[in-house]
Order: C-alpha cells, then structure tokens, then sequence
C-alpha cells in the first residue's frame, strides 16, 4: 500500500503537470476549470503522445524518460504566466471521507485483481505495447489481442511493476480516486449554491457507486478500459446539464475523440462534439476550433493505424472502411464468430443459455436478457431510464434549454445504439449513473422542505463515514490476501507448456487458482490459448509479427 500511496500522487500530478500545460497551447480569456478537468486533459495529452510513440517504438522506461523530458521542454516554452494554484482545504467531515475512501482503494489496489478480461487478455495487451511496441498481427495469437484501446498505451505509461497485481491495477484506482474527488467537490459545490436538489443527486449517485462493487472499488482490481468511460461520461454530461449557456468548450470537442480510442463502442458521445462544433460556427469562433479538431485527429488518426497494426482493420473486430491489404489480417470466419459471440454473450450470458439458445430467441431476447441480469444492474437499468423518461417529460414543458435537450438527445440515442450492439450494461455504467443522477434529482424536486434534505445529506455523510471505515477494518481482518502493507500481491504465475515454431517460443498457460478458464496473467510473451494450425511468424524475429498461412 505504501509503494501505491508514491506512485498514486506521482500520476496525479504528472496528469496535473500534463493539464496545465496543455491548456496553455488551448488558451480561452476568463475561463477558469475545475482541478478534475486538468487531471482529464493531461492524462488525455499523455496518452495521445504515447499513442503516436507506441507506432514505432515500446513504452519502456526510455520512453517515460523521453516524455518527461518533452514535458519540461514545453514548460520552458511556456513559462510565461504560469499560475499555480492550490485546491481549498479544509478540515471537513468531506475531507475525513475522502480519506477513508483513499485508503480502501488502496486496500483493493494492493490485492488480487477480480476480472477475467484482465487476468486473460488485458495484462498481456499491456506486456505487448511495454516490451515490442505495435507487432503485426499479434490478432491472430488470441482473438481479443486485437481489441486495440488507448487505455492499455496509458496503463503501459504508468504501471510501474510487471510482478505486482497494482503495477498494472494502479491507473484504474487513481481514476476511482478522482470520481470520488469529484463527486466530493460536486457536492460541496452545490451546497454552496443552495441547489438542495441537485447536492442530494450527485450525493446519492455517489453511494450507488460505493455500494456496487463492480463500479468504484472493483475497478480498483482490473485494467477495464470501461471505467474511465463511465467516469468521463458522467463528470462531462453532469458538467454539461448544468451549464447556464449554451457555451461550448473544447472538452466537448477533444474528450469524446479520446473516449472513441478507449472503445469504439463510445462512438456515440461523437455527437456531443459534433454539437459543440455546430456551436463554435454559430458563436463566429470559428478560429478556436483548428487546434482542438487537429489534436482530435492527432487522438484518433495513430489508434486506427495501431488497430490495423495488430489487427489489420482499423475498427477490429468489426471489417467496415477496410482499405488495406496486409498479409496478418485474422481469419475472416474467427472474426466472424467473434462478433456473433459479442452480439449475442451480451443479450443472454452463457451461463444461462449458449449462443445458439440466444440466436433462436428471435426479438424474445429482450425479456430473457433482463431476467438475467445482475440484481444491481437491474437497479441502474430500471431507475437510470426512469430518471431519462422523468427529463424528457419535463423538457417538454419547460422553456427549451439546449443544453440540457442535446446531453438528453444524447443520452437516448447511446442507449438505443447499445441495445441493439451489445447490451452489456458495463459498456454504458457512465449514462446509466447520469440516468439515476436525473431520477433522484427530479425525485426531490417534489420535495418542499429543503431543510429536511440537508440534514438527511449531513445524516448520509456521516453513515457513509462510518460504513467504510468498517469495511476499512473488516475487509483486511476477514481476507489475508489485502494485508500487502508496503508493496501489492504477487501476480499469478501459471505454469506453461512450451512450444516451438520456427525458433520462437509458445507458451500456452495451465488452469490455476480454480478459475473456470486458463489465463496468462503476466506469463512472458508471446503467450496464447492455442495454436491455430496455420500460425506462423512472419520473419525471424517477435516484432516481426504474425499470420495465418494461406
């Protein structure tokens, strides 16, 4: 815990250090940010230099060298009128909050990490993009080896230790950190503003998240690249609701391209850059647009060529806009299954019914996907589109605002647009916890008696402070595996059966750990499932890459 206590303040401020220079090149008269938006944007600049770094070279530690020296270079250049600034601390029962929290993630940051996708496949993406950089075709050694995101180019900046469950987990934990600040810092906000409504909302999404273990502190146990979406999409379409004007700013434009290089399937947040943009016109400022729409292509333009790189379509798994010929393109028929398997594991998981079950439902999928899913996802689902249905009565007859009608349009067309995809609620948590921020700020608006909302607020606080700081002490006396008081749990290290191929090393991982499937956690590269038959290295040498024979 105390190595990630080091490396936890390190991010930040790098991140911190990263905002504040980036919005220096992004200058905007009279405009101050809150502090959650430097760390967005500065973990947002690093991770689209790596991202073009990544292309022709592995993020090792020369890398992290290089970037700290382009950092201090860009300090130099702009070290005119350099405001530092402090966040306002006071002793509060929100500062003792924020501390009980800090120090349960980082008791789950420490300990095992509780995810298949990360145990499998992620981890070994991460080894990839940290020991070869961008390898052709590596696709066709595991089929989700090809899902490219530039979560795993930041995980790879800052992880930290290839033998440690938190030397990979860390990124995702410091983001659970921030949501929490932020939420602290929302509601704070809104008191001060007298918005009774709207303090008891962002209040009560914040407890849904604590309660979860799939949101906040599970998190804090993956390398999931769902997370900084839910927590972007829920700060930027929360900031969003609540803007007075309809006056556009930058992050409109540049932290939707970001959230498309995390997953493709966040394209529809597109729209909100396309809103913003439609706004800049309208506002004759146009000349504000050309840095941010450049540095949107400098986000997008090197993920697609790494994602043609690995995987050799520029939207793996899907084959649309296939314009190149490359000879490590992945069978069509394993792809083909890959994205039946997405579509149709999402709408029924197979531990209910198997995909030709699910296929055979027609359009009865619908009711059996609901029966299935978690009780708590039940929850969000039911109360984030009752909350969505409660803003769309209430717009209708309110006076139009924009903003609150385009981030609501929004909101609809993303939930449509994952229905028919892939209706795993992980891939939308972001808008489903916006959704319930809408129900419970419509729902005490029938309130008449705020006096009665703020002492039920202080009264929430101080049962929160108290729950967590059980869970603190419990969940280390109960568990042996989260007493890692200086440096984080050992990784697994599965054995492996080795095989050979014209002088490289296979390694296929044995099941360990009663898991259900084998994984290879952090087993040295190149490590896979099977050997396709008509796997072969494409030259002498693993950066040379991968192909099926023909």
């Amino acid at each position: 815990m105390l190595t990630l206590i080091f490396y936890q303040i390190i991010i930040t401020l790098s991140c911190l250090w990263s905002g504040i220079l980036f919005y220096k090149f992004f200058p905007q008269k009279n405009e101050s940010r809150p502090i959650i938006y430097y760390l967005v944007t500065g973990l947002i600049l690093l991770t689209s230099l790596t991202q073009i770094i990544v292309l022709f070279f592995p993020i090792n530690v020369y890398t992290k060298i290089g970037l700290l020296g382009l950092l201090i270079l860009l300090s130099i250049i702009k070290r005119k009128n350099t405001k530092f600034f402090i966040p306002e601390i006071k002793v509060s029962a929100s500062l003792v909050l924020f501390f009980i929290f800090w120090a349960i993630i980082l008791l789950t940051n420490a300990g095992p990490t509780m995810m298949d996708d990360t145990e499998s496949y992620h981890i070994q993406s991460i080894k990839w993009i940290q020991e070869y950089g961008s390898v052709p075709g590596i696709v066709n050694l595991h089929e989700r080896f090809g899902f490219n995101s530039s979560w795993f180019s930041s995980v790879a900046l800052f992880s930290f230790s290839s033998k440690t469950t938190g030397g990979f987990t860390i990124l995702n934990s410091i983001i659970s950190l921030w949501l929490c600040y932020w939420f602290i810092e929302k509601f704070n906000q809104f008191q001060k503003e007298n918005n009774s409504q709207a303090a008891f909302a962002i209040h009560l999404v914040f407890i849904v998240c604590l309660l979860f273990w799939a949101l906040i502190k599970g998190n804090a146990t993956t390398t999931n690249y769902d997370y900084i979406t839910t927590s972007i999409v829920l700060l930027l379409f929360t900031e969003v609701f609540f803007s007075e004007k309809a006056s556009p700013k930058i992050e409109w434009i540049i932290w939707p391209a970001y959230l498309l290089t995390v997953r493709l399937i966040n394209y529809p947040i597109l729209l909100l850059s396309l809103f913003a943009f439609i706004l800049f016109i309208k506002q004759k400022q146009t000349r504000q647009l050309i840095l941010p729409i450049a540095y949107c292509l400098l986000l997008i333009v090197p993920f697609l060529i790494r994602t043609i790189i690995i995987a050799g379509y520029p939207f793996y798994p899907a084959t649309y806009f296939d314009f190149t010929n490359v000879d490590w393109k992945p069978d069509p028929q394993i792809t083909e299954r890959l994205l039946e398997f997405i579509k149709y594991f999402n709408r029924v998981a197979t531990t209910y019914f198997d995909i030709e079950q699910t296929k055979a439902l027609g359009s009865a999928w619908i009711p059996a996907w609901f029966q299935h899913l978690f009780p708590y996802d039940k929850i969000l689902v039911l109360a984030a589109f009752t909350g969505i249905l409660f803003t769309v009565i209430k717009l209708r007859i309110q006076k139009k605002d924009y903003c609150k009608l385009i981030i609501t349009g929004i909101t609809i067309l993303w939930l449509i647009s994952w229905f028919i995809i892939a209706p795993d609620p992980r891939f939308v948590y972001g808008i489903l916890l916006f959704g319930i921020f809408l129900f419970e700020y419509h729902l005490s608006s029938f309130v008449n008696d705020f006096r009665s909302i703020k002492f039920l607020l202080n009264a929430l606080i101080i049962l929160m402070i108290a729950g967590l700081s059980y869970y603190l002490v419990s969940k280390p006396l109960k568990q042996k595996e989260y007493r890692n008081w200086i440096s984080p749990l050992q990784l697994p290290q599965p054995p492996v059966k080795e095989f050979v191929i014209d002088g490289i090393t296979f390694r296929i991982p044995e099941l360990i750990n009663n898991n259900w499937n084998i994984r290879c956690y952090g087993t040295e590269l190149p490590c896979l499932y099977e050997i396709h038959p008509r796997l072969k290295p494409r030259g002498k040498n693993i950066r040379n890459g991968f192909h099926l024979e023909k």
